[in-house]
């Protein structure tokens, strides 16, 4: 699961033009948002996969602007 988001998102925006890389945030806004949609927003799995506690799960989807 975390190679094909690594290729889809990291590779394809790290060969696009300099000027349009994303930041980190919005890697791991974007990173989140993968792993909440293929454990169909199950933050128990999220949190796990991501190694950190559901609260903290549930920080970063406030920071991010996530939720579900």
């Amino acid at each position: 699961m975390k190679n094909f988001f690594y290729h889809s998102v990291v590779i394809k925006n790290i060969n696009s033009n300099a000027r349009e890389l994303p930041s980190l945030d919005r890697l791991k806004k974007e990173y989140i948002e993968y792993l909440l949609k293929i454990t169909d927003y199950n933050k128990t799995e999220t949190a796990a996969i991501l190694d950190i506690s559901i609260p903290g799960l549930y920080k970063k989807m406030q920071r991010y602007g996530l939720s579900h």
